[in-house]
């Protein structure tokens, strides 16, 4: 038996073995492939070939083999962390940094790129791809004498291990912070929350919080658990607010080497964007549509529940409970009922049954093992009309606190190639619902359903790529503030009435949900948009200008000041001092959103104008709207810039008021 065939991280499958995969094997796997990779990109540099192949392919093929083990382990911290897997990942990231670093500051290669791009030997797609290598190649540093060169790619470790560090932070509070209710206070707590006799110790997980946020009726319960989730990472050998203060001060030395004003303006630089100055532009407006929306929505909730007997100033644990109970009133229903009409799988078999209207495809589940890294995990194969198979979806449904990253994401598994070996994507959606109970089947609240929603629309430009090059097939080169786009757009479909009572069946009766409560559902869409939108706005706001250099001769300011400061402008009411949240703000300082977290409010203004053609368009419209937008958003992947693919589809630029338009803050 060969030892590819031995080691599951070496296997050559297109679905991989995951429960055979351990961290001997993957530490096996990096100690045989990373220094394998190494000599075959010297070989690609020695003998430089000037052509696509010789500077796009041959690198990649020379590095694939650590990268993909790479690319398994982190997914595996992601869904099955434990401190195992935890010490072979912090153990080969500095070696993999610097085998991407030999690559995207390799000077050979990159003048080899810049010769390619003026000889007038490619393709369109092609050209596009060089030329974003090679600014990101700039980026990396390639342009820098050697000695500068070197510290950069040490700063890029650095933070490396940094952005690791304070996501393990998180992991940890999450895993083990619990809120104690005794009994006599769990008035109002959603049952399946409370098991046996009290004392009952609660997690702080996403969907458990945002139920006891909303329900408990005793201030008390929800202020300890409020304080508890807003000081994660933010006390003891655990707290992120140096890590915090090292990765802002190693993010501005890495543009400073650069020869960028700051970190704000060598990361727009990559995007749709471009710069700080065009971010701003599209953010001013929306807070000035915002700012007076919120002020009004506060004002109102405040009075509402001064008339239900709440007693001086609503304090953060107080809000969601008053607005869940001001919704209540206003629309009729409650939102943790609502559980009962949306059954996990009748959900899916309506998502699935929506994408294969517009898109002309339909799910299959596998049947038998499917070697997943955990029992409740799930794959379906994508298949065309005539029963081929286009691609793979792993779904992970299920929190797991403590093992599974909170909040939702989509990942590659495999990614399209039809260049080098035959090999259709796989895809794989993680949420993080509430399991199952005993025997009554998994359920979703409605802000669950959205959720997987977008994340399938990830799922589906991952997909339905048609580029059959990996270097810009799926996500694959797209731009960043580009990349939540296509999930965004899926998102607004669960919000459409007829698709919407599709979703539902009651787990009692059977029956959809009825219309007029479908109705109270849709139009409580726009219910505190204000808010809603001045959050993000000072999330975006918050990050640029902690990446941004100070004015000379400015006082210095801690970020959390810097957030508070934006937040006066923009909020009706200041943070409280006890809310800790960039010590827990994972998508700036760990993830990939540093700098571009407005990201999601560009990609949703493109998204809005995007659906704004199908809403209320006829069935065979839908179908031909939803052609265009496949053949366009989900085929080209990174092949072209974004702005240019929207232009393909929509005929024309997008336009910026329909995000707004959408949200009812706007006629």
């Amino acid at each position: 038996m060969k030892a590819s065939e031995q080691n599951a991280f070496l296997g050559t499958a297109w679905m991989p073995r995951y429960d055979a995969m351990t961290p001997e094997a993957c530490e096996a796997a990096l100690a045989a492939t990373v220094p394998a990779a190494e000599r075959a990109f010297r070989a690609v540099e020695r003998r430089l070939d000037v052509s696509w192949e010789g500077l796009v392919v041959a690198p990649a093929l020379a590095l694939r083999p650590p990268l993909e083990v790479w690319g398994t382990l982190c997914h595996l911290t992601s869904v099955v962390n434990s401190e195992a897997w935890r010490k072979v990942e912090a153990a080969w990231q500095p070696k993999i940094l610097s085998l991407l670093y030999r690559q995207a500051q390799s000077r050979p290669l990159y003048e080899g790129l810049m010769a390619l791009a003026e000889s007038g030997d490619l393709e369109p797609w092609q050209r596009h791809v060089v030329e974003r290598t090679a600014l990101g190649m700039r980026q990396a540093g390639v342009g820098l004498p050697t000695p500068r060169r070197k510290a950069f790619a040490t700063l890029q470790k650095r933070l490396a291990k940094l952005s690791l560090d304070f996501a393990n932070h998180v992991l940890d509070a999450d895993r083990e912070t619990k809120v104690t209710v005794a009994p006599g206070e769990e008035a109002g707590i959603p049952a399946d929350l409370l098991h046996g006799q009290g004392p009952w110790e609660l997690g702080i997980d996403f969907a458990t919080y945002d139920a006891v946020m909303r329900h408990a009726e005793r201030p008390a319960v929800r202020e300890r658990f409020w304080r508890a989730r807003a000081g994660r990472a933010s006390a003891g050998a655990g707290d992120n607010a140096p890590l915090i203060a090292q990765i802002l001060r190693l993010r501005q030395q890495s543009a400073d080497l650069l020869g960028e004003p700051d970190y704000a303006h060598l990361s727009t630089a990559a995007k749709m964007a471009g710069t700080p100055e065009a971010v701003l532009a599209l953010l001013g407006p929306m807070a000035e549509v915002g700012r007076p929306a919120a002020k009004a929505e506060d004002e109102t909730l405040a009075a509402f529940a001064k008339a239900n007997g709440a007693r001086g100033k609503l304090m953060p644990w107080d809000r969601p409970f008053w607005a869940e109970r001001q919704s209540q009133a206003l629309f009729g229903y409650d939102d943790e009922a609502l559980r009962a009409y949306f059954p996990m799988e009748h959900v899916l078999e309506g998502l699935f049954a929506l994408i294969g209207e517009l898109f002309d495809v339909r799910f299959e589940r596998a049947k038998g093992a499917i070697h997943a890294w955990h029992k409740d995990v799930r794959f379906y194969r994508l298949l065309d009309a005539r029963g081929e198979t286009l691609a793979g979806l792993y779904l992970d449904p299920y929190a797991r606190p403590g093992t599974k990253n909170g909040g939702a994401w989509m990942n590659e598994i495999r990614g399209r190639d039809f260049e080098t070996r035959r090999q259709p994507p796989i895809a794989v959606v993680c949420c993080n619902q509430k399991p199952p109970r005993g025997k009554a089947p998994a359920t979703m609240s409605f802000y669950e359903v959205a959720t997987l929603f977008h994340e399938m629309g990830h799922a589906l430009q991952e997909t339905l790529t048609t580029v059959d090059s990996p270097s810009c097939s799926g996500i694959s080169n797209v731009e960043w503030d580009a990349v939540e786009i296509a999930s965004q757009f899926l998102e607004q479909f669960p919000y459409e009435p007829a698709i919407l009572r599709g979703l539902s069946c009651h787990v009692e009766t059977g029956k959809p949900l009825p219309k007029a409560l479908v109705g109270k559902i849709v139009a409580k869409r726009t219910y505190r948009a204000g808010n809603a939108l001045v959050r993000q706005l000072l999330l975006a706001e918050t990050d640029l200008a902690l990446h941004t250099r100070p004015r000379r001769g400015a006082k210095p300011v801690t970020p959390a000041e810097v957030m508070r400061r934006i937040a006066k402008r923009l909020l009706p009411a200041p943070p409280h001092p006890d809310d800790h949240f960039l010590n827990a703000f994972t998508h700036i300082f760990a993830g990939g959103y540093a700098a571009g977290y407005y990201s999601y409010k560009w990609s949703e203004t493109l998204s809005a104008d995007l659906y704004a053609g199908f809403a209320g368009a006829t069935a065979a419209k839908r179908r031909a709207l939803g052609r265009r937008y496949r053949d366009t958003f989900l085929a080209l992947g990174g092949s072209m810039p974004a702005a240019e693919v929207f232009r393909a589809c929509m005929g024309r630029d997008p336009d910026p008021a329909a995000i707004l338009r959408l949200e009812g803050l706007i006629p």
